[in-house]
């Protein structure tokens, strides 16, 4: 039994119920029950009697159904071919055609404002990391935990007054303006060195901590003095310190885009993209790389150029045993684009379901209790 939200988690959007008709397009045929398609019980039923369960019914007149129900975080639905069967109405389920590959090629698309973007962000993510390896000045390389301030002279059974808690806050405002120049200092001469060298990221570590440090002691006296935020600006580094601004791609000017090569797994009947694919990708000249797909759908192929043949083999660890290896036509720019069969992965949660009629309503004989009424 499987549910939505497994599917979900391994898609870059929800996966959102088809309608039937495309659902079924070019699906084998479901083996139907004995019996016949009773025009009477055509129809879309609800499911009623069961405490915090959603459940729906459709009926079609050419024999088909479609079913859902939804109980807490779980969501099943299923589709097939029902039939009236003496006093029962009999459901079954489709079952997913593994016979076919799980993955395959689909097409590749010209470079998009997508792929730019995803370009972009590459770009950035490799430039910040960067610039965080070699700059150990930076907040977020640094643990830092600010002690709570206490107050010189002060007891349980005695509040501080007024004239030692601005005196507190402006010794800690004086202490942390302190922290700053000894870490800006410190920075001058570590950045101008050797900045990963294990003893100076040790003291970059230490002096950026008695920054932050300091500088909370000092906004939690002023604000305990009554006294407004103090000025406190962040320390001055050295330029290699510096982070890179995050840029947004100008959909309207495709001259300044810089096509490359990218790779999405899509599932054609929801177009949401997969995620946790691992493509392993070899050129014609021998050259292979490996990715995998992210929660934004679309990877690129950083290190493998303008090549202009390339075969992938397509696995997913929530599928386990098939992987799919596919050629690819010769491409040089564009989203290399291969679908997955999404279906294959959802066994339906009955192959059978049996409603015994009641007047003009359906009792699920599985369930125990409730009713499915139009």
């Amino acid at each position: 039994m499987q549910c939505r939200y497994f599917i979900a988690a391994i898609l870059a959007a929800p996966f959102a119920l088809a309608p039937a008709a495309a659902k079924n397009a070019g699906a084998p045929p479901v083996a139907a029950a004995a019996g016949n398609v009773d025009p009477a019980f055509v129809g879309h039923y609800y499911l009623s009697g069961i405490m915090e369960t959603g459940s729906e019914l459709l009926l079609r007149d050419d024999g088909s159904f479609e079913w859902y129900m939804s109980y807490g975080a779980l969501d099943q639905f299923a589709n097939g071919t029902w039939r009236r069967v003496n006093d029962r109405i009999v459901l079954a389920a489709r079952q997913p055609d593994r016979d076919k590959p799980l993955f395959a090629y689909l097409d590749t698309q010209p470079w998009s404002a997508e792929a730019e973007q995803s370009r972009l962000d590459a770009e950035h993510d490799a430039q910040e990391n960067a610039v965080r390896s070699a700059c150990p000045f930076l907040a977020d390389n640094v643990s830092v935990t600010a002690p709570v301030p206490t107050i010189v002279g002060s007891t349980e059974n005695k509040k501080p007054t007024l004239e030692e808690l601005r005196g507190k806050a402006e010794a800690t405002l004086l202490s942390a303006r302190q922290a700053r120049s000894r870490m800006e200092e410190a920075a001058r001469r570590i950045m101008a060195g050797n900045s990963t060298d294990e003893a100076a990221v040790r003291e970059a570590h230490r002096v950026t901590a008695a920054w932050y440090e300091a500088s909370d002691i000092a906004r939690n006296a002023a604000q305990a003095a009554g006294l407004p935020n103090p000025d406190l600006s962040e320390p001055v580094l050295p330029s290699a310190c510096s982070l890179p601004e995050r840029r947004t791609v100008d959909p309207g000017a495709p001259e300044s885009w810089k096509p490359g090569l990218a790779v999405e797994v899509i599932d054609p009947k929801s177009g949401n993209k997969a995620r946790g694919v691992k493509i392993g990708l070899r050129s014609g000249d021998g050259k292979t790389v490996e990715v995998t797909t992210a929660g934004d759908g679309i990877t690129l192929l950083t290190d493998f150029g303008n090549d202009a043949q390339l075969t992938a083999t397509l696995d997913a660890p929530y599928a386990p045993g098939r992987a799919v290896e596919v050629g690819i036509p010769p491409v040089r720019y564009g989203t290399i684009r291969f679908s997955i069969d999404t279906e294959q992965l959802m066994a339906p949660p009955f192959e059978r379901l049996t409603l015994r009629i009641d007047g003009a309503a359906l009792l699920p004989e599985e369930f125990g209790r409730g009713r499915y009424t139009r």
